[in-house]
């Protein structure tokens, strides 16, 4: 059998007007562009208004094609057939058609919402139309560093507060996000109000329970089971990665700034200390604890003590700390969960 190559190619850029099921939408600029395509801002078409109500972001998916290696024997093969062949584009991007179909799903103040959709077959490309928002949390906080209204302990509450809870409606929903990060959790400073976003690494649980596949996430908000290899992980993944976001809003560096696994362990065992049996058991028998032999034999300085030492500002008693500490647990099964983070006492005067 003839291997397969995916080639990709960029989305047309030509375009100045997308037409979806609901309606047209004229394109304003593009706002950013990612492995499988490219998000850009768009007007609702003949908006009598300038209202944010009438802005959208329109993320399109790349097209590609399958490429077939020919073999030697297939050089007298007609030149014609081959090369229909080659070019025949394939149906879908089927992460893309996970994203849409997982989006359809949620609807949610803490989520950004689908809008409209269009299934482009004749140009090979998915149109999923969302709510647009100006900025995401890592580039509002790096313009706000110095900002005394927004380096609080009350401010980050509250944005922590509305992470929590959109995460805890899509864990409802049995969906996992899988790529939880600041750059990832969109933001409106007008009202106040924070949206988590990217949906292409997503999965549901209710009928794909076993989630094999490893290689998702950011490294430095990789929870260490993944790391290690474990291939039936939980919603337990989705809540360091939220751990990891609220200590780099805190101390406004990565809590585990590295990307390759080796370099991301060992910043764990520099804090938490060395793993053992009692922190993470049968951690042995993970495909990738390997890893960890090599590594020093410490104690850690302590999650606790790291902040601490790197905070922003200053929190008023010490159930902060008991939180981040529940969620940041490197045994999975003992990870405090998304409903129980928002029934915490650091957030009782939110209720």
């Amino acid at each position: 059998m003839s291997k397969q190559k995916i080639k990709y190619f960029q989305v047309n850029d030509k375009k100045t007007k997308y037409k979806c099921k609901k309606g047209s939408y004229e394109k304003i600029r593009t706002l950013g562009e990612g492995s499988f395509g490219k998000v850009i801002l768009v007007k609702k078409e003949n908006s009598i208004n300038q209202n944010d109500s009438n802005y959208f972001a329109l993320k399109i998916s790349k097209r590609f094609k399958r490429e077939i290696k020919k073999k030697k024997d297939s050089i007298l093969a007609d030149e014609k057939d081959n090369k229909e062949e080659e070019e025949k584009p394939i149906e879908m991007n089927f992460l893309e058609f996970r994203e849409l179909i997982i989006m359809k799903r949620i609807k949610h103040p803490n989520v950004v919402n689908l809008i409209d959709y269009n299934l482009c077959h004749e140009e090979r490309e998915i149109w999923i139309l969302m709510d647009y928002l100006p900025t995401d949390l890592g580039k509002f906080f790096a313009d706000n560093k110095k900002n005394p209204n927004v380096m609080n302990e009350q401010f980050f509450k509250k944005i922590a507060y509305q992470i929590l809870n959109g995460v805890n409606y899509l864990h409802k929903k049995q969906i996992m996000h899988r790529d939880l990060k600041l750059e990832n959790i969109l933001y409106d400073e007008k009202k106040n109000i924070a949206r988590i976003a990217d949906f292409g690494l997503s999965r549901q649980f209710d009928y794909d329970i076993s989630c094999q596949y490893t290689d998702v996430g950011t490294y430095p908000y990789k929870p260490p089971e993944l790391i290690l290899g474990l291939t039936h992980y939980s919603t337990a993944f989705d809540l360091w990665s939220i751990g990891c976001i609220f200590v780099e809003i805190v101390t406004g560096s990565h809590l585990f700034g590295e990307d390759n696994a080796l370099g991301v362990l060992k910043l764990m065992v520099n804090i938490f200390g060395s793993f053992n049996e009692k922190v993470l058991p049968d951690f042995k028998h993970f495909p990738n604890w390997q890893l960890l032999e090599n590594l020093p034999q410490i104690e850690g300085i302590g999650l606790r003590n790291y902040i601490k030492s790197k905070k922003k500002f200053e929190f008023e008693d010490d159930k902060f700390y008991d939180l981040i500490e529940r969620i940041l647990c490197i045994d999975p099964t003992l990870r405090i969960n998304a409903k129980d983070c928002l029934l915490h006492s650091w957030f009782s005067n939110m209720n």
